[in-house]
Protein backbone atom coordinates (compact mmCIF):
# COMPACT_ATOMS: atom_id res chain seq x y z
CA UNK A 1 0.00 0.00 0.00
CA UNK A 2 1.19 3.73 -0.89
CA UNK A 3 1.42 5.90 1.52
CA UNK A 4 -0.59 9.36 0.97
CA UNK A 5 1.22 12.66 1.14
CA UNK A 6 -1.37 14.13 2.98
CA UNK A 7 -0.50 11.44 6.51
CA UNK A 8 3.43 11.51 6.04
CA UNK A 9 4.61 12.02 9.81
CA UNK A 10 6.38 15.55 11.03
CA UNK A 11 10.43 15.38 9.35
CA UNK A 12 12.12 15.25 12.19
CA UNK A 13 9.43 13.35 14.42
CA UNK A 14 7.92 15.98 16.48
CA UNK A 15 7.99 15.66 20.43
CA UNK A 16 4.83 15.14 22.25
CA UNK A 17 2.66 18.67 23.46
CA UNK A 18 2.27 18.17 27.34
CA UNK A 19 -0.64 20.31 26.67
CA UNK A 20 -2.52 18.52 24.16
CA UNK A 21 -1.60 14.99 25.96
CA UNK A 22 -3.18 16.68 28.97
CA UNK A 23 -6.25 16.68 27.43
CA UNK A 24 -6.51 13.85 25.66
CA UNK A 25 -5.55 11.96 29.01
CA UNK A 26 -8.75 13.67 30.80
CA UNK A 27 -10.81 12.30 27.92
CA UNK A 28 -9.62 8.71 28.63
CA UNK A 29 -10.51 7.01 31.30
CA UNK A 30 -6.99 6.08 32.35
CA UNK A 31 -5.36 6.87 35.79
CA UNK A 32 -3.59 9.58 35.81
CA UNK A 33 -1.26 8.31 38.50
CA UNK A 34 -0.22 6.01 36.02
CA UNK A 35 2.56 5.66 33.58
CA UNK A 36 0.61 4.66 30.47
CA UNK A 37 3.44 3.46 27.86
CA UNK A 38 1.50 0.26 26.82
CA UNK A 39 -0.95 1.12 24.41
CA UNK A 40 -0.43 -1.23 22.32
CA UNK A 41 -1.45 -4.25 24.44
CA UNK A 42 -4.62 -3.94 25.22
CA UNK A 43 -5.37 -0.69 24.04
CA UNK A 44 -7.59 2.68 26.20
CA UNK A 45 -10.97 3.71 25.51
CA UNK A 46 -12.45 7.57 25.82
CA UNK A 47 -15.02 8.03 28.57
CA UNK A 48 -17.28 9.32 25.74
CA UNK A 49 -17.06 5.76 24.17
CA UNK A 50 -17.74 4.20 26.86
CA UNK A 51 -20.88 6.39 27.97
CA UNK A 52 -22.41 5.22 24.41
CA UNK A 53 -21.54 1.62 25.44
CA UNK A 54 -23.22 2.60 28.70
CA UNK A 55 -26.31 4.04 26.82
CA UNK A 56 -26.17 0.88 24.19
CA UNK A 57 -26.68 -1.75 27.28
CA UNK A 58 -29.04 0.31 29.41
CA UNK A 59 -31.24 -0.55 25.97
CA UNK A 60 -30.49 -4.09 25.61
CA UNK A 61 -31.00 -4.86 28.85
CA UNK A 62 -34.82 -2.62 29.12
CA UNK A 63 -35.83 -4.72 26.52
CA UNK A 64 -33.95 -7.84 25.69
CA UNK A 65 -36.40 -9.47 23.00
CA UNK A 66 -37.39 -5.99 21.51
CA UNK A 67 -34.02 -4.93 21.40
CA UNK A 68 -32.26 -8.21 20.06
CA UNK A 69 -35.26 -8.99 17.69
CA UNK A 70 -35.98 -5.80 16.22
CA UNK A 71 -32.89 -3.36 16.69
CA UNK A 72 -29.83 -5.43 16.67
CA UNK A 73 -29.46 -6.16 13.26
CA UNK A 74 -30.27 -3.05 12.05
CA UNK A 75 -27.96 -1.47 14.50
CA UNK A 76 -25.04 -3.89 13.26
CA UNK A 77 -25.66 -2.92 9.74
CA UNK A 78 -24.82 0.39 10.26
CA UNK A 79 -21.62 -0.15 12.78
CA UNK A 80 -20.32 -2.88 9.59
CA UNK A 81 -20.68 -0.30 7.29
CA UNK A 82 -18.80 2.25 9.30
CA UNK A 83 -16.14 0.17 10.15
CA UNK A 84 -15.58 -0.90 6.48
CA UNK A 85 -15.24 2.90 5.46
CA UNK A 86 -12.70 3.79 8.10
CA UNK A 87 -10.54 0.61 6.93
CA UNK A 88 -11.07 0.72 3.47
CA UNK A 89 -12.98 -2.48 3.17
CA UNK A 90 -15.83 -4.33 1.72
CA UNK A 91 -18.35 -4.33 3.64
CA UNK A 92 -20.65 -7.53 2.59
CA UNK A 93 -16.73 -9.77 3.33
CA UNK A 94 -16.77 -7.88 7.17
CA UNK A 95 -17.99 -9.66 10.18
CA UNK A 96 -17.06 -8.79 13.25
CA UNK A 97 -15.56 -10.65 16.09
CA UNK A 98 -13.84 -10.30 19.74
CA UNK A 99 -10.20 -9.77 18.80
CA UNK A 100 -8.10 -10.48 15.97
CA UNK A 101 -7.22 -13.77 17.65
CA UNK A 102 -10.60 -14.81 17.34
CA UNK A 103 -10.24 -13.93 13.71
CA UNK A 104 -7.12 -15.68 12.93
CA UNK A 105 -8.77 -19.00 14.59
CA UNK A 106 -12.25 -18.41 12.08
CA UNK A 107 -9.30 -18.25 8.74
CA UNK A 108 -7.28 -21.26 9.89
CA UNK A 109 -11.03 -23.32 10.62
CA UNK A 110 -11.51 -22.62 7.25
CA UNK A 111 -8.90 -23.97 5.71
CA UNK A 112 -9.01 -27.18 3.30
CA UNK A 113 -5.49 -29.30 4.47
CA UNK A 114 -3.92 -32.46 3.58
CA UNK A 115 -0.74 -34.10 5.10
CA UNK A 116 2.34 -32.65 4.05
CA UNK A 117 0.81 -29.61 3.38
CA UNK A 118 3.10 -26.41 4.64
CA UNK A 119 1.75 -23.21 6.97
CA UNK A 120 4.42 -20.20 6.71
CA UNK A 121 5.00 -17.49 9.18
CA UNK A 122 7.90 -15.84 10.63
CA UNK A 123 9.25 -15.88 13.83
CA UNK A 124 8.08 -12.46 14.76
CA UNK A 125 4.56 -13.68 15.02
CA UNK A 126 1.77 -13.32 17.55
CA UNK A 127 2.74 -15.55 20.22
CA UNK A 128 -1.21 -16.82 20.30
CA UNK A 129 -1.28 -17.11 16.65
CA UNK A 130 1.80 -19.31 16.33
CA UNK A 131 0.13 -21.77 19.01
CA UNK A 132 -3.25 -21.94 16.84
CA UNK A 133 -1.19 -22.60 13.78
CA UNK A 134 0.69 -25.22 15.47
CA UNK A 135 -3.01 -26.92 16.74
CA UNK A 136 -4.17 -26.80 13.30
CA UNK A 137 -1.32 -28.36 11.31
CA UNK A 138 -1.28 -31.21 14.05
CA UNK A 139 -4.91 -32.12 13.14
CA UNK A 140 -4.42 -32.58 9.64
CA UNK A 141 -1.04 -33.66 9.04
CA UNK A 142 0.58 -30.36 8.14
CA UNK A 143 3.72 -29.12 9.18
CA UNK A 144 4.41 -25.40 10.40
CA UNK A 145 7.19 -23.72 8.57
CA UNK A 146 8.68 -20.63 9.87
CA UNK A 147 10.98 -17.96 8.36
CA UNK A 148 13.13 -15.90 10.55
CA UNK A 149 13.21 -12.06 10.17
CA UNK A 150 16.75 -11.17 11.10
CA UNK A 151 17.11 -7.97 13.73
CA UNK A 152 18.50 -5.45 13.95
CA UNK A 153 16.06 -4.37 10.86
CA UNK A 154 18.22 -2.20 8.57
CA UNK A 155 16.98 -3.12 4.69
CA UNK A 156 12.59 -2.64 4.46
CA UNK A 157 12.87 -5.75 1.63
CA UNK A 158 14.65 -8.33 4.10
CA UNK A 159 11.41 -9.81 5.89
CA UNK A 160 9.76 -9.96 2.01
CA UNK A 161 12.95 -11.82 0.84
CA UNK A 162 12.82 -14.14 4.07
CA UNK A 163 9.45 -15.33 3.40
CA UNK A 164 9.16 -16.27 -0.08
CA UNK A 165 12.46 -17.99 0.56
CA UNK A 166 10.27 -20.23 2.50
CA UNK A 167 7.37 -20.30 0.39
CA UNK A 168 7.45 -23.70 -1.42
CA UNK A 169 5.13 -25.72 -3.88
CA UNK A 170 3.37 -27.01 -0.20
CA UNK A 171 2.67 -23.84 1.21
CA UNK A 172 -0.84 -23.39 1.41
CA UNK A 173 -0.97 -20.40 3.98
CA UNK A 174 1.14 -17.77 5.05
CA UNK A 175 -0.10 -16.10 7.73
CA UNK A 176 1.92 -12.72 9.06
CA UNK A 177 1.87 -9.79 10.99
CA UNK A 178 0.54 -6.76 9.25
CA UNK A 179 2.75 -4.72 12.59
CA UNK A 180 4.71 -7.26 14.58
CA UNK A 181 3.51 -7.09 18.30
CA UNK A 182 6.69 -8.18 20.08
CA UNK A 183 8.98 -6.17 17.36
CA UNK A 184 7.04 -3.66 16.01
CA UNK A 185 8.14 -3.71 12.70
CA UNK A 186 5.77 -2.58 10.25
CA UNK A 187 5.91 -5.31 6.85
CA UNK A 188 4.56 -4.85 3.46
CA UNK A 189 1.87 -7.09 3.00
CA UNK A 190 0.77 -5.58 0.01
CA UNK A 191 3.79 -6.28 -1.70
CA UNK A 192 3.99 -9.93 0.04
CA UNK A 193 0.33 -10.52 -1.27
CA UNK A 194 1.66 -9.59 -4.95
CA UNK A 195 4.42 -12.07 -4.72
CA UNK A 196 2.83 -15.06 -3.31
CA UNK A 197 2.13 -17.80 -5.70
CA UNK A 198 -1.66 -18.31 -6.07
CA UNK A 199 -1.46 -21.97 -3.97
CA UNK A 200 -0.29 -19.95 -0.96
CA UNK A 201 -2.94 -17.82 0.67
CA UNK A 202 -2.31 -14.56 2.30
CA UNK A 203 -3.90 -14.39 5.78
CA UNK A 204 -2.83 -10.88 8.00
CA UNK A 205 -2.85 -10.82 10.98
CA UNK A 206 -3.61 -6.37 11.61
CA UNK A 207 -4.00 -6.83 15.67
CA UNK A 208 -2.88 -3.41 15.48
CA UNK A 209 -2.99 -1.80 12.00
CA UNK A 210 -6.37 -0.29 11.96
CA UNK A 211 -5.81 3.16 13.39
CA UNK A 212 -2.08 3.23 13.34
CA UNK A 213 -1.65 2.65 9.66
CA UNK A 214 -3.29 4.41 6.70
CA UNK A 215 -5.19 1.30 5.93
CA UNK A 216 -7.09 -0.16 3.03
CA UNK A 217 -7.82 -3.38 3.14
CA UNK A 218 -9.43 -4.27 -0.17
CA UNK A 219 -5.68 -3.08 -1.87
CA UNK A 220 -3.53 -5.60 0.38
CA UNK A 221 -5.17 -8.40 -1.76
CA UNK A 222 -5.02 -10.64 1.37
CA UNK A 223 -7.52 -13.81 1.41
CA UNK A 224 -8.40 -13.17 5.13
CA UNK A 225 -7.40 -9.73 7.23
CA UNK A 226 -8.07 -9.66 10.60
CA UNK A 227 -7.45 -6.82 13.06
CA UNK A 228 -8.60 -5.25 16.50
CA UNK A 229 -10.71 -2.25 17.29
CA UNK A 230 -9.83 -1.94 20.58
CA UNK A 231 -5.63 -0.74 20.41
CA UNK A 232 -5.26 2.16 18.36
CA UNK A 233 -9.01 2.84 16.82
CA UNK A 234 -10.03 2.75 21.05
CA UNK A 235 -13.19 0.77 21.18
CA UNK A 236 -14.10 -1.05 24.23
CA UNK A 237 -12.38 -4.41 24.55
CA UNK A 238 -14.27 -6.96 22.55
CA UNK A 239 -14.18 -5.12 19.50
CA UNK A 240 -11.92 -7.11 16.20
CA UNK A 241 -13.37 -8.36 12.75
CA UNK A 242 -12.27 -10.84 9.76
CA UNK A 243 -12.10 -9.56 6.32
CA UNK A 244 -12.55 -12.25 3.91
CA UNK A 245 -11.93 -11.67 0.17
CA UNK A 246 -14.99 -11.60 -2.44
CA UNK A 247 -13.85 -14.91 -4.13
CA UNK A 248 -13.45 -16.75 -0.81
CA UNK A 249 -17.01 -15.74 1.32
CA UNK A 250 -19.38 -18.60 0.30
CA UNK A 251 -18.82 -21.58 2.57
CA UNK A 252 -16.65 -19.22 4.88
CA UNK A 253 -18.37 -20.31 8.40
CA UNK A 254 -18.01 -18.93 11.65
CA UNK A 255 -16.23 -20.35 14.83
CA UNK A 256 -19.71 -21.32 16.03
CA UNK A 257 -22.14 -22.63 13.59
CA UNK A 258 -26.08 -21.49 15.08
CA UNK A 259 -29.38 -20.67 13.56
CA UNK A 260 -27.65 -18.90 10.22
CA UNK A 261 -26.86 -22.26 9.10
CA UNK A 262 -30.37 -23.41 8.48
CA UNK A 263 -32.41 -19.48 7.88
CA UNK A 264 -33.49 -19.77 4.59
CA UNK A 265 -31.85 -16.97 2.12
CA UNK A 266 -34.93 -13.79 2.02
CA UNK A 267 -35.13 -13.39 -2.66
CA UNK A 268 -33.39 -10.84 -4.13
CA UNK A 269 -30.28 -11.47 -2.59
CA UNK A 270 -31.19 -9.19 0.69
CA UNK A 271 -28.57 -10.87 2.62
CA UNK A 272 -26.22 -13.88 1.91
CA UNK A 273 -25.24 -16.83 4.10
CA UNK A 274 -21.72 -15.16 4.87
CA UNK A 275 -24.11 -12.26 6.73
CA UNK A 276 -26.59 -15.05 8.10
CA UNK A 277 -23.57 -16.96 9.71
CA UNK A 278 -21.27 -14.64 11.26
CA UNK A 279 -23.74 -11.85 12.01
CA UNK A 280 -25.69 -14.09 14.92
CA UNK A 281 -23.40 -16.92 16.80
CA UNK A 282 -25.61 -16.70 19.60
CA UNK A 283 -26.04 -14.52 22.54
CA UNK A 284 -23.22 -12.43 24.03
CA UNK A 285 -22.68 -8.44 24.64
CA UNK A 286 -22.52 -6.68 21.19
CA UNK A 287 -22.19 -3.53 22.59
CA UNK A 288 -18.02 -2.95 21.64
CA UNK A 289 -19.20 -3.62 17.86
CA UNK A 290 -22.27 -1.09 17.44
CA UNK A 291 -19.33 1.54 19.71
CA UNK A 292 -16.86 1.34 16.55
CA UNK A 293 -18.40 4.18 15.10
CA UNK A 294 -18.28 6.38 17.87
CA UNK A 295 -14.72 5.04 19.16
CA UNK A 296 -13.63 6.44 15.16
CA UNK A 297 -15.62 10.03 15.57
CA UNK A 298 -14.03 10.33 19.21
CA UNK A 299 -10.58 9.79 18.79
CA UNK A 300 -10.18 11.79 15.07
CA UNK A 301 -11.81 14.96 16.96
CA UNK A 302 -9.94 14.48 19.89
CA UNK A 303 -6.27 14.42 17.57
CA UNK A 304 -7.82 16.83 14.63
CA UNK A 305 -8.71 13.91 12.10
CA UNK A 306 -7.30 10.52 11.89
CA UNK A 307 -4.39 11.70 9.29
CA UNK A 308 -3.15 14.32 12.28
CA UNK A 309 -3.80 11.52 14.64
CA UNK A 310 -1.33 8.45 13.13
CA UNK A 311 0.93 11.15 12.28
CA UNK A 312 0.97 12.60 16.05
CA UNK A 313 1.09 8.73 17.30
CA UNK A 314 4.28 8.12 15.37
CA UNK A 315 5.91 11.08 16.06
CA UNK A 316 4.83 10.63 20.09
CA UNK A 317 6.54 6.75 19.65
CA UNK A 318 9.62 8.07 17.94
CA UNK A 319 10.43 10.86 20.47
CA UNK A 320 9.25 8.71 23.65
CA UNK A 321 11.89 5.64 22.65
CA UNK A 322 14.78 8.23 22.41
CA UNK A 323 14.46 9.32 25.62
CA UNK A 324 14.07 6.05 26.52
CA UNK A 325 17.37 4.99 24.39
CA UNK A 326 19.06 7.95 25.26
CA UNK A 327 18.30 6.94 29.49
CA UNK A 328 19.66 3.20 28.69
CA UNK A 329 22.23 3.59 26.04
CA UNK A 330 19.63 1.33 24.05
CA UNK A 331 19.61 0.45 20.15
CA UNK A 332 16.19 0.58 18.61
CA UNK A 333 15.78 -3.08 16.41
CA UNK A 334 13.67 -1.07 13.87
CA UNK A 335 16.56 0.94 11.93
CA UNK A 336 15.39 1.47 8.77
CA UNK A 337 15.43 5.27 7.92
CA UNK A 338 12.76 7.42 9.16
CA UNK A 339 9.59 6.65 9.50
CA UNK A 340 7.23 6.28 6.38
CA UNK A 341 3.46 7.03 6.60
CA UNK A 342 3.04 3.34 7.56
CA UNK A 343 5.38 3.59 10.43
CA UNK A 344 4.41 2.68 13.75
CA UNK A 345 3.00 4.40 16.92
CA UNK A 346 5.43 1.80 18.62
CA UNK A 347 9.09 0.92 19.22
CA UNK A 348 10.72 -1.85 20.23
CA UNK A 349 14.91 -1.08 22.00
CA UNK A 350 16.86 -4.09 22.62
CA UNK A 351 18.41 -4.61 26.68
CA UNK A 352 20.10 -6.66 28.89
CA UNK A 353 18.71 -7.52 32.17
CA UNK A 354 20.14 -8.66 35.46
CA UNK A 355 22.29 -11.52 35.90
CA UNK A 356 19.18 -14.27 36.22
CA UNK A 357 16.23 -11.94 36.54
CA UNK A 358 13.10 -13.11 34.42
CA UNK A 359 11.76 -10.21 32.08
CA UNK A 360 8.30 -11.32 33.79
CA UNK A 361 9.66 -9.99 37.50
CA UNK A 362 10.95 -6.69 35.67
CA UNK A 363 7.67 -5.74 34.21
CA UNK A 364 5.45 -6.58 37.90
CA UNK A 365 8.51 -4.32 39.15
CA UNK A 366 7.28 -1.58 37.21
CA UNK A 367 3.86 -2.14 37.48
CA UNK A 368 4.39 -2.15 41.34
CA UNK A 369 5.83 1.33 40.42
CA UNK A 370 2.68 2.31 38.48
CA UNK A 371 4.18 1.89 34.78
CA UNK A 372 2.63 -0.47 32.34
CA UNK A 373 5.24 -1.24 29.70
CA UNK A 374 6.12 -4.97 28.10
CA UNK A 375 9.79 -6.38 28.71
CA UNK A 376 9.81 -8.99 26.33
CA UNK A 377 11.36 -12.09 25.20
CA UNK A 378 10.66 -13.55 22.05
CA UNK A 379 11.61 -16.02 19.80
CA UNK A 380 12.47 -13.48 16.78
CA UNK A 381 14.40 -11.81 18.95
CA UNK A 382 18.33 -12.58 20.21
CA UNK A 383 17.89 -9.98 22.89
CA UNK A 384 15.45 -8.79 25.47
CA UNK A 385 13.16 -5.84 24.42
CA UNK A 386 11.39 -2.94 25.89
CA UNK A 387 8.37 -1.94 23.66
CA UNK A 388 7.32 1.65 24.27
CA UNK A 389 3.40 2.28 23.04
CA UNK A 390 1.97 5.91 22.17
CA UNK A 391 -1.05 7.52 22.03
CA UNK A 392 -2.22 10.83 22.11
CA UNK A 393 -2.35 10.95 25.94
CA UNK A 394 1.87 10.68 26.39
CA UNK A 395 3.95 13.70 27.37
CA UNK A 396 7.27 15.24 27.06
CA UNK A 397 9.08 13.12 29.67
CA UNK A 398 7.40 9.43 29.95
CA UNK A 399 9.89 7.35 28.14
CA UNK A 400 13.05 9.54 30.74
CA UNK A 401 10.58 8.10 33.45
CA UNK A 402 10.86 4.51 32.19
CA UNK A 403 14.44 4.63 31.87
CA UNK A 404 14.93 5.76 35.12
CA UNK A 405 12.48 3.06 36.28
CA UNK A 406 14.80 0.47 34.40
CA UNK A 407 17.94 1.67 35.27
CA UNK A 408 16.81 0.90 39.07
CA UNK A 409 15.82 -2.49 38.13
CA UNK A 410 19.05 -3.04 36.77
CA UNK A 411 18.10 -2.99 33.14
CA UNK A 412 20.66 -1.63 30.79
CA UNK A 413 20.49 -0.99 27.29
CA UNK A 414 22.05 -3.15 24.12
CA UNK A 415 24.15 -1.87 21.48
CA UNK A 416 22.69 -4.02 19.04
CA UNK A 417 25.66 -5.46 16.34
Amino acid sequence: MSPSPADAPPAPAAAPDARSADEALAAFALDPRVLHLNHGSFGACPRAVLATQADLRADLEAATMRWFVRDYQPALARARLAAAAFLGADADGLAFVPNATHGVATALANLRLAPGDELLTTDHAYGACRNALERTAALAGARVVVAPLALPLRDPAAPLAAILDRVTARTRLVLVDHVTSPTALVLDVAALARALPAHAALVVDGAHAPGMLELRVDDVGAACYTGNFHKWTCAPKGAGFVWVAAGRRDGFRPLVTSHGAALPLPPGGATTRFRLEHDWTGTHDPTPYLCVPAAVDTVAALGGGWPAVRAANRARARALAAEVAAGLGADLVDQTPAAPAGGASMVALAVTLPAGADHLAIERALLARGIEAPIVRHPGSPWPLVRVSAHLYNRPGDGERLAVALTALGVRGMKVP
